[in-house]
Parts: C-alpha cells; sequence; structure tokens
C-alpha cells in the first residue's frame, strides 16, 4: 500500500465512479481498477461494491477511506511543516468559531493574522458550536472553539476559561440598574431562548433539571441577532454570554445581571482532532487565539474565570 494507491482510492470512492475519477486523476481507468484490484489482494478484503451505476465503499472500503483521508491529510501536513522550518509559517487553516464568540474575536483574530503572518490563510466558520464540532472530528476545520466539551471526545483541548451567562432584558426591564438576579428570577419570564440542538440552551435546560427552573420559552430563535432585537423591543428576555451582548449594553439598548444561586455557565475550549496532528500554520492560529481571547477578558469585552 503507498500514498498513490490510497490518494487513487479516495477519488474512485469520492467519485463513485472509475471512468469520473480517470478524468479527475487524468489516470487511464484500467491502471485505476488495476490498482485497486491490488489494494483488496493486499488487504484480503473487497473495498468497492461494483454495478452499471457505478461503484459504493463497502464497511472495510469506508475505514480504508477514513484512515486514507488522515494518511494524506498528515503527509500534507508533513510537507507543508517541512517547508516552513526555514520560512514563515504558511498555508490555509480552517477554525470553526460559535456565533456568540465570532462577535468579538473575529475581527481581531483576521487583522492580527494578516498581521503578523501575512502568509497564512486564515478561514473563520462561524456556526453553532454543535456543526462546530462534528466538522472538526471529519477534518473539515483544523481548530474550533466548543463548549463543555467531555474529556472522552475524540479532541485535543486546550481550556481557555469558565464563562458566567447573563440574564438579558430591555432597558426598564427586570435586569435594569442590577448587578445580579438569582436564578429563579426567571421563573415563567417569558423568554426568548436558541433551540435546544444550541449550546446555550442545552445550559439552560440542565439548570432546569438540577434545579426546578420553571422556563416559559415563548420563542426559540437560532439567530442572537434576532433574540437581541426582540428582547430590545421587549417581546422578552433571555439569557446570552456577556461577549454576545456587551455592546448593546454599553449603548444602553440592553440591561444584563448575571445570574447567581446557582451561575449558569459554560466551559470554553480551543480544540482540535486528535486523529490528526496540527500543521505549524495552525499552531500559530491557536497561540494567536488564545492571546486574543485573554485580551478580550482584559479589556472586558469577555467575561469570565479560569480554574487553576
Amino acid at each position: 500500500m503507498d500514498v498513490r494507491q490510497l490518494r487513487y482510492f479516495l477519488s474512485i470512492g469520492r467519485c463513485g465512479s472509475f471512468s469520473r475519477a480517470s478524468v479527475e486523476l487524468n489516470v487511464a481507468q484500467p491502471a485505476l481498477s488495476h490498482h485497486v484490484a491490488n489494494l483488496e489482494a493486499e488487504l484480503g478484503v473487497k473495498l468497492f461494491d461494483r454495478s452499471t451505476r457505478g461503484v459504493v465503499a463497502t464497511e472495510c472500503g469506508k475505514t480504508l477511506m477514513h484512515h486514507a483521508e488522515i494518511i494524506l491529510r498528515q503527509m500534507t501536513h508533513a510537507t507543508r511543516d517541512v517547508q516552513d522550518c526555514s520560512t514563515q509559517p504558511s498555508g490555509l487553516v480552517q477554525i470553526g468559531l460559535p456565533t456568540s464568540v465570532s462577535i468579538e474575536l473575529a475581527v481581531p483574530l483576521l487583522t492580527e493574522v494578516e498581521k503578523r503572518f501575512p502568509a497564512i490563510t486564515l478561514n473563520v466558520n462561524e456556526n453553532h458550536s454543535g456543526y462546530l464540532s462534528e466538522w472538526l472530528a471529519s477534518g473539515q476545520l483544523d481548530l474550533a472553539i466548543l463548549f463543555d466539551v467531555e474529556e472522552s471526545a475524540a479532541f485535543d483541548l486546550t481550556y481557555i476559561l469558565t464563562e458566567p451567562l447573563y440574564f438579558v432584558t430591555a432597558p426598564g426591564g427586570p435586569a435594569a440598574g442590577r448587578d445580579a438576579v438569582d436564578l429563579d428570577t426567571l421563573n415563567e419570564l417569558p423568554l426568548v431562548v436558541t433551540g435546544q440542538a444550541h449550546g446555550l440552551r442545552q445550559v439552560l435546560d440542565r439548570h432546569q433539571r438540577d434545579n426546578g427552573l420553571r422556563l416559559n420559552v415563548k420563542t426559540e430563535l437560532d439567530s442572537l441577532n434576532a433574540i437581541k432585537k426582540l428582547v430590545g423591543a421587549g417581546y422578552g428576555h433571555s439569557v446570552l454570554p456577556w461577549c454576545a451582548i456587551q455592546a448593546e449594553c454599553h449603548s444602553g439598548a440592553l440591561c444584563a445581571a448575571e445570574i447567581r444561586n446557582p451561575t449558569p455557565s459554560r466551559e470554553v475550549y480551543l480544540a482540535s482532532s486528535k486523529d490528526w496532528a496540527l500543521s505549524r500554520a495552525a499552531e500559530v492560529i491557536a497561540g494567536v487565539t488564545g492571546e486574543l481571547v485573554r485580551g478580550l477578558v482584559a479589556s472586558d469585552r469577555m467575561r469570565g474565570t479560569q480554574r487553576p
């Protein structure tokens, strides 16, 4: 088994056809068939089910595809890292940021990377943390900020901080002029919150179970901007992290009070997949991300505490 065989095998699996893979690779179809036959003979298993409509990977084939993707990705990273030893780190890095964090982190991160590491191309993917963890596990992302990740998960985790959540209302609402409220203040109040697949909602649901909280969910939305506009219009109240609302609180569009007794919070991690090592460029981005988050906390654009 060699790298060329794996590359051909992956292309056939993705295309679902020897003929389409032949065009993509610019390699004769009989040669591709020969390489697959050699792989099947070496491994002693059938890798593809063939039909008049094309080919579909068997269970053994799917397993090999997963490992082949990792091997080829590592080969690419190895080549790039060796070449980068005498030069500035370079290449493409994909990082996933949850929307609530991206509001404050995306712009300074992109700006700082462009200034300090111009040879790195950084793509920021903003989405829900649930999607980001799936894309990180599948190799579509190099790095992602995730919340409340179990240590048994398939990620290498760097703990960043524990972030409290705030009770958010319109000016003149229950949070106006208050530094903090008790958790039971939320009982029966009309809430505008994220859907149940969202990490923020999962924190609330956990406190509802553990503390007898009686949530009155008036509306579910997965758009933080829409939630903030509805709250500002007096439609309902919400529970959000400081980084998502600090600009509106400073402008007077929203009011926020920390929730206590107990405090709903989430642990924030910078994660990468355990299946492959980070490129040098991705390691650089991880370091810059940590620096910037510490700076955001120091400037009160994010709030949280670090555990010992």
